[in-house]
Order: C-alpha cells, then structure tokens, then sequence
C-alpha cells in the first residue's frame, strides 16, 4: 500500500480506500495495521476511517490508542473518534473522559498526570464541563478540591493575559467568580478585550490537541 513515485497523497489515500474495500472485519483489520504506518497521512486516514465507520470492533481499535501511554496515539484516537461524528464515538470519549477524572484525585503523581494530560487532550466532554462546574464545591458526586485543581491546572496552560481572566471569572484567584466588568477593572482592560480573551480561553481549553502538536 505504499506510495507509488508518481502518485500524489490524495491518490494514494484513495487507492488506499479502494484495495480496504473487503469485508467489515479484514477493513477493520488493514485499518489498524495502517495506523502503525510511519507516514503521518496513513495514519490520520485510518483513524478517520475508524471513526466514520463506527461499529464497535472499529472504536475499540480507536479506545485502545486512547487509552495507551502514548500521547501522540491519545491525538490520533481524538481525531478518528471526533471527526468520525458516529454516537458510539462520542460515547468512547466520554467513557474515558469519566474514567480519568476518577484518577484525576490519585496519590500517584503519574496517573494523575496522565488523567489530566488525556482529558485535555480530548477537548471539550461533558465530564470536562462537570469538573469547571464543580470547582466550587457544590457538585454531590466530584470533590471540590479535585475539580478545583482540575480548573487551576487546565487555566494554567493558556498564555497570561487569558489566564488571568479566567482565573478572575472562576473565582479561582480569590474564591469568588468576578463579573466581566469586575474582572475587566481588575485587571486594567477594556470590558470587549476581556470578553475577546474570555471567549479565546474556552475555545483553546475546549480544543482537541492538534496531532503532532505540543
């Protein structure tokens, strides 16, 4: 399956498609040997494949990137499971995303780390909004301390002037969530800059990691 001199990578990807074109199983199958492919098109081509297929033989393949120790193959699964659009996808990312907050209180430092890495790796779930919910203590089934350092960690990853408008609309700088216009006085900006920064924080902490980025 590899690529011909004169063949261009759409060409390739295409003809990849047809020769894949068996039986759901052998599919399947040349799928997941495909995404051990040193060419970083195959891959991305094989977990998107994976996810528009759907059936639950082709998620497991993707769950078990994304459960890996493997970061790059975390971002590879997000990207096959979200662009995929199918519900059993969507319900695989969740499943994991509840699976980790639940060791995002370990004492191991490691598995701990790793919860957090994963769960921001896979962007906006509905377990990611129950944790910034949650920071203020008032959830019955997330510890407030947990979800708390979940909100402080996941702001910590944006640039300063973000940060600190987060930190000031969570009320995680002094315990108490600002307004806009509070946080946009406290902070010595124009009431529009701290929406436009407020707005940009959700939309970085909400993105999947790009694959091949940081």
């Amino acid at each position: 399956m590899s690529k011909t001199d004169d063949e261009s990578e759409g060409a390739h990807l295409r003809r990849v498609a047809s020769e894949l074109s068996g039986s759901d199983e052998e599919h399947i199958a040349d799928l997941r040997n495909m995404l051990a492919s040193r060419k970083i098109g195959e891959r991305i081509f094989a977990a998107l494949a994976l996810g528009e297929n759907g059936s639950q033989k082709a998620v497991q393949v993707l769950r078990d990137l994304l459960v890996s120790n493997d970061e790059e193959s975390w971002k590879l699964a997000v990207h096959g499971l979200r662009t995929g659009g199918a519900r059993e996808g969507w319900l695989c990312l969740e499943s994991v995303a509840q699976d980790d907050a639940g060791r995002l209180g370990s004492k191991n430092r490691r598995v701990a780390h790793t919860a957090f890495r994963r769960l921001m790796a896979m962007g906006r779930t509905k377990m990611m909004d129950r944790l910034f919910r949650a920071a203020d203590g008032h959830s019955r089934s997330i510890p407030g301390a947990i979800a708390k350092q979940f909100s402080i960690d996941a702001v910590a990853t944006l640039p300063d002037s973000h940060r600190s408008v987060l930190e000031l609309r969570l009320g995680l700088a002094n315990g108490t969530a600002s307004t806009p216009a509070e946080t946009a006085a406290g902070l010595g900006i124009g009431l529009g800059t701290a929406r436009t920064f407020e707005l940009e924080a959700w939309q970085s902490i909400h993105s999947p990691a790009p694959i091949g980025g940081p």
